[in-house]
């Protein structure tokens, strides 16, 4: 079927008034005539409604960015409500900071059941980065005093 400009339009005007998976649909039946800001704006609007592998999808057919910083936020409201696997899922879309991960990670060591899952995130996206443990006291030469039992 040849593309057509004026389904591209009706696209616009979808992704306008909120259809959302009816302006998807027209726009990758003409994805060759669909503008990189329309992809775009579809994709701001997924991802208004945290559809997010929908609006990856439309960022990969128009060729246009993720809206990282948007991603982000959208990952920093998630982990402040707890939902750590939705936050996760964001910030390895979007490639957060190690900032980002070490608040993952203080977030997850406060669950003790998911121990395993900071220890690789510490591994994948902090480097292995330890903190240096405290030093051992150092043995003293002196031999401990022996309390002798006196009657």
């Amino acid at each position: 079927m040849p593309a057509s400009e004026s389904e591209v339009l009706v696209g616009r005007r979808y992704v306008e008034r909120g259809f959302l998976d009816a302006a998807m649909r027209l726009f990758v039946r003409n994805a060759e005539l669909v503008m990189a800001a329309d992809w775009a704006s579809l994709a701001e609007r997924l991802l208004e409604r945290n559809r997010i592998p929908d609006a990856v999808r439309a960022c990969e057919l128009g060729g246009v960015p993720l809206p990282r910083e948007r991603m982000l936020v959208a990952a920093d409201a998630s982990l402040r409500r707890k939902d750590v696997d939705g936050a996760m899922r964001l910030y390895e879309l979007a490639g957060a900071d190690r900032e980002r991960w070490a608040k993952v990670v203080d977030v997850l060591t406060a669950l003790p059941d998911r121990e395993r899952q900071a220890i690789e995130i510490v591994d994948r996206h902090l480097g292995g980065e330890a903190q240096p443990e405290p030093p051992l006291r150092e043995a003293t030469s002196k031999v401990p005093r022996q309390i002798k039992a006196v009657k």
